[in-house]
């Protein structure tokens, strides 16, 4: 258990999976990707024993057109609203993160949108939309400066289903922070067809904005949940260091304010990924695929 003032935390590992990027926790099924479109889906039934257990996928499948368009999956979320209104599972979000950071085109502030279906145990997904920060390149929203950007400008997202609001979070710098940025949840029939990928694709200006504040810099944004009005941001590369150091970061949205959770002081020094709900579970697994539930 650690305290941090009024702040108190229970770790506990219950599981063992693949150790990907992050995932998302929808009714009965885990969703957990890797950096190029795969997935394996868990039951998370299975989370519950008393034990802990090697997690065995009961399905596994490819993003559409990840061949041509993938995300990294460093965030990942179940929106609120459904392709059809008789889709088992909503919308899913997932950003491409830094996965052209080596190309013209690095694809900063984009988030992939996918319809996901399933038929027994076979699932399989459809690209249905793509949403992109269109003021990626304005120094005073966005940039770290007017010189360049900071070493991860690529952008977390996540969907607040309550508010039915779409927050999009960035490293800017040390002295300036990361940002957090709330837009209106898109549609999934708004946007222009972009014909490159034959679906919608829909651009956030600064005049979308409906809010945006600041707190302290993440070193490194990883994996991401949105719940009851807060972001749980998982951060750290392993190590003891400031820049490696495994971490997870709570920001209260209407409070505009964080709490800070140092996992290595839980005796967790791999690489943070995943972190999702199950109802009011909340459960962590880092790059290795150990998997742990939090009560906080």
């Amino acid at each position: 258990m650690i305290s941090k003032g009024d702040f108190y935390m229970n770790i506990k590992k219950v599981a063992k999976m693949k150790g990907w990027q992050d995932g998302a926790i929808y009714g009965s099924e885990l969703f957990r990707f890797d950096h190029k479109g795969n997935c394996c889906v868990y039951n998370t039934f299975d989370l519950m024993q008393d034990e802990v257990v090697d997690l065995t996928p009961i399905a596994e499948f490819r993003l559409d057109r990840s061949d041509i368009i993938a995300p990294h999956s460093n965030a990942v979320c179940f929106g609120c609203d459904f392709y059809d209104e008789g889709d088992t599972y909503p919308l899913l979000y997932a950003n491409i993160y830094n996965n052209y950071a080596s190309q013209e085109d690095k694809m900063i502030g984009v988030c992939l949108v996918y319809r996901i279906q399933r038929t027994e145990n076979e699932f399989s997904s459809t690209l249905v939309q793509i949403i992109e920060i269109g003021f990626c390149e304005d120094a005073s929203l966005w940039k770290k400066s007017f010189d360049g950007h900071g070493v991860r400008p690529y952008g977390n997202f996540l969907v607040d289903n309550d508010s039915r609001s779409y927050w999009a979070f960035v490293m800017r710098d040390e002295k300036l922070g990361t940002r957090y940025f709330r837009f209106d949840l898109p549609s999934v029939h708004d946007g222009e067809m972009d014909e490159r990928y034959s679906v919608r694709r829909v651009v956030l200006k600064a005049e979308d904005i409906k809010e945006y504040f600041d707190c302290s810099y993440h070193y490194y944004l990883q994996g991401a949940t949105l719940h009851k009005g807060k972001i749980y941001s998982t951060e750290g590369f392993g190590g003891n260091d400031r820049i490696n150091r495994p971490a997870i970061r709570i920001i209260d949205l209407s409070a505009k304010k964080e709490t800070y959770i140092d996992l290595v002081e839980q005796g967790q020094n791999n690489e943070a990924e995943f972190i999702s709900f199950y109802g009011d579970e909340c459960f962590y697994s880092d790059g290795f695929g150990n998997v742990f539930k939090i009560d906080f």
